[in-house]
């Protein structure tokens, strides 16, 4: 066995799991007290002490080169499949209903179908129609990294709108967040999202936000998990209403952002069929026995003790069990809470390395829970809402 599959098979799971638990434990130790004054004093102190700013960049560090490191080993295929759909998308094809996608398992080369939505196909085919003929001789299937070099700028300008720190304490935050990322479409999913944040959180604008998050969810469907938990609160706002029935413009009004972006996404579907999108993209991602044909299923906790009892074939059902159970308990809690904790819960009980929550989450936290603690209400470099 060499070093690559070693870190592959149980290294990098041991490491995956204890960071991301480890982390979940620290979530409820600091957010215990009533209005989180003890997040709001750890913010406070990162921003006025300067050793605990560096303290914490030296974690951040070791934590980014354990991702970089362990990327770089583990030798995934994101890039094999966003170059193999948007070559044969160019070409013609239809990379949801012709198994034109490569990807890479241990038994070699395999083919599939493209498991992103279509907003990402076509993001990144608009920049390989300009850009790939000169970027894939120098870069190989990693001609799409510039882009996400290029989404950067864009993105921290976002940041700094959202959350008014010094350049100097929150640009190495950011780099060192979103640095691992560059080399899948996760970077994307967070340029959708970061957009998102900001017209739905800050400008109030929901219904153009809740578009971004769809579209971020497209890209890597675990931004769906907000927009669910979103959903939930707007009908549980809507049950208290009184006299409801005779309102239907407030209802319309409320639901408006969840029709208006579900219909965004479907009509980027329509020209690959929406039919052959749904089981591209969740039927041979999400469920277990499609999803070994193309990809192996490992990482969290729940996968990989299934698979050391030999129980895989039961992941679906007990995934489906843990999670109804979760959310009976966390009914009754802030809908930021329930995201966070439910971010925290799918990492470790999803077939897959749920990294991409590990941008979307952070910030997520950051956000909402960094702003509000030095802002006084206001929202970052914005006047007051």
């Amino acid at each position: 066995m060499d070093i690559s599959e070693l870190v592959f098979t149980s290294l990098g799971p041991l490491l995956y799991n204890i960071i991301f638990i480890s982390l979940w434990i620290l979530w409820f130790v600091f957010h215990t007290e009533e209005e989180n004054q003890k997040i709001k004093s750890f913010f406070k102190r990162y921003l006025a002490d300067n050793r605990l700013f560096y303290s914490i960049t030296g974690i951040l560090i070791v934590i980014f080169l354990f991702l970089l490191f362990s990327y770089a080993i583990a030798n995934t295929d994101v890039d094999d499949a966003i170059t193999s759909a948007v070559q044969a998308f160019l070409d013609g094809r239809n990379p949801y209903q012709e198994d034109v996608v490569e990807h890479h398992t241990p038994s070699g080369i395999v083919y599939g179908r493209y498991h992103y939505f279509p907003p990402d196909l076509l993001t990144y085919s608009i920049f390989y129609h300009f850009f790939g003929s000169f970027l894939f001789p120098l870069l190989s299937t990693y001609w799409f990294v510039p882009l996400h070099f290029l989404l950067l700028v864009p993105s921290y300008w976002i940041v700094t709108c959202i959350v008014d720190w010094p350049h100097h304490k929150i640009l190495p935050f950011f780099l060192l967040l979103v640095t691992p990322f560059l080399f899948t479409n996760s970077m994307l999913m967070l340029f959708f999202f970061l957009i998102g944040y900001y017209l739905y959180e800050i400008r109030e604008q929901f219904t153009l936000g809740m578009v971004f998050y769809v579209l971020a969810a497209s890209v890597k469907y675990m931004v769906g998990f907000i927009i669910i938990f979103y959903f939930y609160r707007t009908l549980r706002e809507l049950q208290k209403e009184e006299n409801l029935l005779r309102n239907w413009q407030y209802v319309g009004q409320k639901l408006t952002p969840y029709f208006v972006s579900s219909l965004v996404l479907t009509i980027f579907s329509l020209p690959f069929g929406v039919i052959d999108v749904i089981i591209s993209v969740f039927i041979y991602q999400g469920f277990t026995p499609f999803r070994e044909e193309v990809a192996q299923s490992a990482g969290p906790l729940l996968i990989e003790v299934l698979k050391l009892i030999k129980l895989e074939s039961l992941y679906l059902p007990i995934a489906g069990i843990v999670t109804i159970l979760f959310l009976v308990l966390v009914r009754n809690q802030p809908t930021f809470d329930q995201i966070i904790h439910f971010s925290f819960l799918s990492m470790v009980i999803l077939p897959f390395y749920a990294t991409e929550l590990f941008i979307t989450l952070p910030f997520y936290w950051w956000f909402k829970e960094g702003v509000k603690s030095f802002t006084n209400g206001n929202s970052g470099n914005l006047p007051p809402k």
